[in-house]
């Protein structure tokens, strides 16, 4: 092998090493994004100790649909949130800084949508609490299991329209007490033509291009790759800050789009790594439509592009990449058996 090629094989064992490094699950800190829901939660009012209306240089949000609570504040201003049981839990400080009790059971209960474990070696509510930064924004965001249905299976016999949870959430603001009072209603699924006459066509158009070049697949797998850098992006960017959006929703997509253009790229120089980029960006675009399978039919969805836009465009990518990874595949066998020594005859 010569020292081209070998550099150039260094390079793609790379560019592979970071995609799987990215591919791989978030760290736990950001292990529950939102992500899509069937429910839609609404402060129906916010009151204080004096039943007066909140400060106006205090803001208290929903985001992600059903999943945060969020609370912001002007520089000056103090929040003290405590958690189920009553501990000192969350805290902004006037410097804006804002802070998390390691120690607070609600920690770690509200790591995910629908509740975490937690050790009893780490939770301690008559030890000091252990404060850890968490922002300097003067801006809370945090899953509070009491505006959110806390079930993956909707409510037996529930209608769409109908409130399924109705709670409230007090806490302090410059040590007045406040209380918001949150409901959250089930929201109709929508039609699942969208994303099937997206599949149907994305399937016409691949039989429509593997009968020629092998050059066409390759720039149908970079448009697909493009499009789901948009939707991905689109995504990423419709999270509030402190809501833990994760890279994998735009950069697999990224990475697939530097894989499968360089598979065009290498498409009359070397049919093994053609086949072997175009396997991989097709693999971890896969990857990518099946994280986020949920899209296709939840009722409200984590972007700010039209809905039917990114259920179509899931379903689209998720053929043209199983498509391209098994054109790849059976490419690269078919090389393998070509180059196998033939049985020596007796």
């Amino acid at each position: 092998m010569t020292f081209e090629n070998l550099r150039q094989h260094r390079v793609w064992w790379a560019v592979i090493a970071g995609a799987t490094l990215t591919a791989m699950p978030a760290g736990f800190a950001h292990a529950d994004p939102p992500g899509p829901t069937d429910y839609s939660s609404v402060i129906v009012e916010v009151t204080t100790s004096e039943s007066l209306p909140l400060a106006d240089d205090v803001a208290v949000t929903i985001e992600g649909h059903d999943s945060f609570l969020s609370v912001t504040v002007a520089r000056g201003t103090t929040v003290k949130i405590p958690g189920y049981e009553g501990e000192e839990y969350l805290k902004i400080e006037s410097d804006c800084t804002a802070y998390e009790n390691q120690r607070s059971m609600s920690t770690w209960y509200n790591k995910e949508r629908y509740g975490s474990d937690f050790g009893a070696d780490v939770v301690d509510h008559d030890a000091a609490p252990e404060w850890l930064q968490i922002a300097s924004n003067c801006t809370l965001a945090w899953h509070d299991h009491r505006i959110h249905y806390m079930s993956p299976q909707p409510p037996v016999n529930a209608k769409p329209g109908d409130v399924i949870v109705a709670d409230s959430i007090r806490f302090t603001v410059d040590g007045i007490p406040v209380a918001v009072r949150v409901e959250s209603s089930l929201v109709e699924r929508p039609s699942l033509l969208a994303p099937l006459v997206a599949a149907a066509s994305a399937l016409l158009l691949v039989v429509g291009v593997i009968g020629r070049t092998s050059a066409a697949l390759q720039r149908l797998m970079v448009g697909a790759s493009l499009l789901g850098l948009v939707i991905g992006g689109a995504q990423y960017l419709w999270a509030a800050p402190g809501t833990g959006p994760q890279l994998t929703s735009f950069a697999l997509p990224s990475l697939a789009t530097v894989l499968s253009g360089s598979a065009l790229a290498f498409n009359r120089q070397s049919s093994i790594q053609r086949n072997g980029l175009q396997l991989m960006s097709g693999v971890f675009l896969a990857i990518w439509v099946l994280r986020r399978k949920d899209v296709l039919d939840a009722a409200l969805l984590p972007t700010s592009l039209p809905y039917w836009v990114d259920r179509a465009g899931t379903a689209a990518i998720g053929v043209i990449a199983c498509a391209a990874a098994g054109y790849a595949l059976i490419g690269l066998w078919q090389i393998a058996n070509v180059n196998r020594p033939s049985p020596r005859r007796a």
